[in-house]
């Protein structure tokens, strides 16, 4: 221990000795100027440790080929800019890694057994994700003696799995002296999978069909994952629904995604009424107009003669009648009108139909029911007349019809009375009764 102490002395009584029997040489302006030390000054503070150690070796080893051709005599401007420059180059020494860097410059035959100091360089612990790519930083080691050492590192990261991994420097000096240090690395997995819904989102289903989720699938580092997914489609209703699916890894990780279904109704209403209504004249009821719809339906018509209520009821406004009309006849023609009917469901879909109501005739020209034309069959009484010669007219009376009757004329005396029977053909008429026409044969 001692000895160790004696050469650390010597070693600062040199290298004062030395700066100082340098700075005598340089204040020799004739020799060297103040500028050209400047500028050898400010070039060895830029330097790094190793380029400061090469520097002096390769300086060293100039001042050794002039020496040894100047000889003994006085030293050149060459000569003395070397000595400059090594003497900032020992004080930058110094300044970097102390009295321990010159010794072992001038000393590398000293045997210690201090081991550099291993320095790891960045977190220790260091943490990296799952997936990524691992940079160590690596390690930096310093001996007392020997300064600077090489760095070696051993173990490995596997940033697929997650774990706890070890990292170890290792450093030896020129006396065999080794020192080691690790580092742990965590491997840990803090990102949720990725989930990606597969089809269309917002997804659209049509009003009462039948809607099927197409899914999605998820992603993640720790390998395969499974997707669950909640939430249901009431396609019967219109409305807005949600799809959510979540997926967990190994780790705990939750990532989530939704789909936004849309249950739209874009189908009119589709009439199942007939297109055509049949009543008679001087009535206003018509009938119902029906529509399918999954949804409610109301109704309305064009026009200001028919009336159609919200539920499809349809009416006249003003009871029609069919004498009314300019020009007609009575031949079993109807008195038509038309409109047109809108059914629309409560998304606004709507669907038309043209309808006709056909107005038909009651009774005649007079409207009476009891009026009418035909024929109809009746029975008839012939009076024959007096033997005067008067001739009376028969008459003849009919259940049915009216009958009548031709009278034979002749002449005698006295009195006979014959009853004579007439034969007539009903016919059909419009009215309820019809009159009918009998033909009486009287015999004398």
């Amino acid at each position: 221990m001692n000895t160790i102490k004696l050469n650390k002395f010597n070693l600062i009584v040199f290298v004062l000795t030395f700066i100082l029997a340098v700075q005598v040489v340089f204040a020799d302006d004739a020799v060297i100027s103040e500028q050209k030390l400047v500028e050898i000054e400010n070039r060895v503070n830029n330097m790094s440790y190793e380029q400061l150690i090469n520097r002096r070796a390769d300086l060293l080893s100039q001042q050794a080929s002039m020496q040894a051709g100047e000889g003994a005599g006085s030293a050149s401007g060459g000569s003395l800019a070397i000595m400059a420059e090594l003497s900032f180059i020992q004080k930058a020494l110094i300044a970097i890694a102390g009295l321990g860097a010159v010794s072992a410059l001038t000393d590398d035959g000293y045997n210690d057994n201090v081991p550099p100091v291993i320095t790891i360089i960045g977190d220790n612990p260091a943490t990296v994700e799952l997936g990524t790519t691992y940079s160590d930083q690596g390690a930096t080691a310093f001996d007392e003696f020997h300064g600077e050492t090489a760095v070696t590192s051993s173990g490995t990261v596997d940033t697929s799995t997650v774990g706890t991994y070890t990292i170890t420097y290792s450093a030896t000096d020129l006396d065999g002296n080794t020192a080691t240090a690790t580092r742990t690395v965590n491997v840990v997995d803090t990102t949720a999978p990725v989930v990606t819904v597969t089809g269309d989102n917002p997804a659209t289903v049509e009003l009462g069909t039948t809607y099927t989720d197409a899914g999605a699938t998820a992603t993640d580092a720790s390998g395969v994952v499974e997707v669950v997914s909640s939430g249901t489609v009431d396609t019967s209703t219109v409305g807005s629904y949600t799809i959510t699916y979540s997926s967990t890894d190994a780790s705990g990780n939750e990532g989530t995604a939704t789909r936004t279904v849309n249950v739209t109704d874009t189908t009119a209403p589709v009439f199942t009424s007939s297109a055509t209504f049949i009543v008679d004249e001087n009535q206003t009821a018509v009938g119902t107009v029906t529509a399918t719809d999954l949804q409610d339906v109301t109704f309305t018509i064009s026009g200001d003669v028919l009336q159609i209520t919200t539920a499809g009821v349809l009416s006249f406004i003003t009871a029609p009648d069919f004498e009314s009309q300019s020009s007609f006849e009575y031949d079993g023609s109807t008195m038509d009108f038309t409109a047109t009917v809108t059914a629309t469901d409560v998304d606004g879909n709507a669907a038309t139909q043209d309808i006709t109501v056909q107005v038909r005739d009651v009774g005649g020209i007079d409207d009476n029911p009891n009026t009418g034309t035909g024929t109809g069959t009746g029975t008839g009484t012939v009076v024959f007349p007096s033997s005067t010669g008067t001739a009376q007219s028969p008459t003849a009376t009919g259940t049915v019809g009216t009958g009548t009757s031709t009278v034979a004329t002749s002449s005698g005396t006295g009195t006979d009375t014959t009853t004579g029977t007439g034969t007539g053909t009903q016919g059909t008429g419009t009215g309820t009764t019809g009159t009918g026409t009998g033909t009486g044969t009287g015999v004398n």
